[in-house]
């Protein structure tokens, strides 16, 4: 269990030094292979000094049709992200039942600038100017919607679930893998190529 959260502990402290968060930013959760729980991220904490105290475990049961209960202690001095639902929905699903599982929400600033402010560009046409770069799948863009919203959790799920990453308009970045050093590397590819493409542009 430790080592579970010393990695969630570690990444988002990567996270936050290579400046694809800010000091209370982002999210992660984790799901061991064949097991009803996963690890997540608490809320509103410095990513920079967060501990093992601040990830949280999160138990899930099927009720119905793929509809599932979480539970977790709810006195405890620490609470889960308010992005929980968007983590469980992907943390529950079938397909993932027996593999190892992480999900990372970062706000990786040129993907974010990228994506567009009042408008939406899909993160996937970088591909077009770069399609060299090895990042795996991008699904299409989330549009904007309230954090912790059940709507963000949804449309989420719906583009991620068979893809590696998607852009959250306005947001971030959502990702998906069972190796969490190919899902920072992927973040940091976009960056780099993204990058380029902004300083060519403007």
């Amino acid at each position: 269990m430790s080592s579970n959260k010393k990695i969630i502990v570690e990444t988002m402290k990567k996270l936050y030094s290579k400046k694809l968060i800010s000091a209370r930013d982002g999210n992660i959760s984790f799901k061991p292979k064949n097991e009803n729980y996963f690890y997540i991220s608490a809320g509103s904490v410095k990513k920079k000094n967060i501990n093992e105290d601040q990830i949280i475990k999160v138990d899930f049961k099927e009720l119905y049709n793929n509809t599932y209960s979480l539970n977790y202690d709810k006195n405890y001095k620490y609470l889960p992200s308010r992005e929980i639902y968007m983590h469980s929905y992907l943390q529950t699903y079938h397909y993932f039942k027996n593999k190892d599982n992480f999900v990372v929400h970062a706000h990786p600033p040129n993907i974010i600038s990228y994506i567009g402010i009042n408008k939406s560009y899909e993160l996937n046409n970088i591909k077009k100017t770069f399609p060299e770069i090895n990042v795996g799948n991008i699904g299409k863009n989330v549009k904007y919607y309230d954090a912790g919203s059940n709507e963000l959790a949804l449309n989420s799920f719906n583009s991620l679930y068979q893809n590696d990453i998607v852009g959250l308009q306005r947001h971030g970045s959502l990702s998906i893998g069972d190796d969490i050093d190919k899902i920072i590397e992927d973040i940091e590819t976009l960056e780099y190529y993204i990058d380029i493409e902004l300083n060519y542009k403007y």
